[in-house]
């Protein structure tokens, strides 16, 4: 007779590897439009030109400031640990008497596909990046005190580790610990990134053993779940969204439920619009914006790309990083055309036709703002600065976010009172 503790743990794992095909078999005809539309294209033109830039930097790196790019690249690849677990709302009533079941047959599994994925991301980051890392000024005495193999390894490890206490932070019982010990994770990959890289080896892997040992007690001395059901749901529904909110810039597809952000920080701008009648669906608009899914990757987006513009300085990755900030930047802000309200928002007394050009002045706003400060921050380092391309950048970036963009966004909001 089976062992019914191995049966179940086969039962759920067939569950989970069925809820995981039926996601990409949803998700994977709509990439033909995708690649239809020119995605394609352009990720291919990316590609090779920074291939091509790469080979250039290779023969004469001079003084390239690897040492921040190196720093800022490794430190994000590193802090990118996600975990789908496929789990949805309904398993907290029928999978929860399995709780110890699903804890090993499902989300260790993964858990532990996720350090290994993380310490072979970092390791890959790393060879792509150590023939620069030893040429350029700022890092090449650095490089030449220190075996690079290992240096790598000691990244695959940093990686490794990074998702490990990603999963014992997504187990804390405290949504404060949670977030405070998340902030001084972010804080001691950066030092830990810092150190490997520039100084000297053994103490800067001491370091790095001690922020991990120091890091890893703290988690252990809150109380945790032994499986964080709650957490994990709402990530696997954020990530579906994304996914979703992805392909929405190319095709309809269907809408899932968001929860709206407060963001007091900026949800108040919204509330300097004249109250009056007329500009009742600006400000629906622009609330619905602020505390959206879609202003939180859009302002994410752009704030790491100011970063990274603000720190490279160097006027071809300058120029290359701007366009692509501008154009999926803006690519984001049409989602707000496929926003709709409640049935009974209808017998609402406002003017109808006020919708496209609500829909088109948020669009408008929000691109314009976000294409100046993008364009600031890749701009304003260069010395001396060449006004010539980058004024004809700037006119670009403003045409697509203060026109095609808006026209866009308000055309999928017409199209479907059409369908109607």
């Amino acid at each position: 007779m089976a062992d019914p503790r191995h049966a179940s743990l086969e039962k759920l794992r067939e569950l989970y590897r069925s809820r995981a095909a039926a996601f990409r078999q949803e998700l994977i005809p709509y990439f033909r439009y995708v690649l239809q539309s020119g995605f394609g294209l352009l990720l291919s033109a990316i590609g090779i030109t920074l291939i091509t830039g790469y080979i250039r930097l290779l023969n004469d790196p001079g003084d390239w400031p690897s040492d921040i790019v190196g720093t800022v690249v490794l430190l994000l690849i590193a802090l990118y640990a996600p975990l789908r677990t496929y789990f949805q709302p309904a398993d907290t009533v029928f999978v929860v008497p399995l709780e110890k079941e699903a804890l090993a047959a499902v989300v260790l599994p993964k858990a532990r596909r996720a350090m290994l994925a993380s310490a072979l991301r970092m390791l890959a980051a790393f060879a792509v990046f150590a023939p620069l890392y030893s040429q350029a000024a700022p890092t090449a005495e650095a490089a030449a005190g220190r075996p690079l193999p290992l240096l790598g390894l000691a990244f695959a490890l940093v990686g490794a580790w990074n998702a490990h206490a990603a999963w014992n932070e997504r187990r804390l019982a405290s949504g404060a610990w949670r977030v405070g010990l998340r902030a001084a994770r972010f804080a001691a990959v950066a030092l830990v990134a810092a150190g490997l890289l520039l100084r000297p080896f053994v103490p800067a892997l001491a370091f790095a053993v001690l922020c991990a040992a120091v890091l890893y007690a703290l988690a252990r001395l809150q109380t945790r779940h032994a499986l964080p059901w709650d957490r994990l749901i709402a990530e696997e529904a954020a990530a579906r969204r994304r996914w979703l909110r992805f392909l929405s810039w190319f095709v309809d597809v269907p809408s899932e439920t968001s929860r709206p952000a407060r963001r007091g920080w900026i949800a108040w701008t919204a509330d300097r619009l004249p109250w009056r009648r007329d500009s009742a669906w600006t400000f629906l608009y622009a609330k619905t914006l602020l505390r959206s899914d879609t202003f939180g990757a859009f302002w994410r987006w752009n704030a790491v790309l100011i970063v990274i513009l603000a720190m490279a300085k160097q006027p071809l990755l300058d120029a290359i990083a701007f366009a692509i900030a501008v154009f999926v930047g803006g690519l984001q802000l049409t989602e707000l055309g496929r926003t709709r309200f409640a049935e009974n928002a209808a017998v609402v007394p406002l003017r109808p036709e006020r919708r496209l050009r609500a829909v088109a002045g948020v669009t408008r706003a929000a691109g314009l703002v976000a294409a100046t400060l993008l364009w600031l921050a890749a701009a304003l380092p260069e010395r001396p600065l060449r006004p010539g391309p980058w004024l004809i950048g700037l006119a670009a970036a403003l045409l697509w976010t203060g026109w095609l963009l808006p026209r866009r966004a308000s055309r999928g909001l017409d199209d479907d009172e059409d369908d109607d």
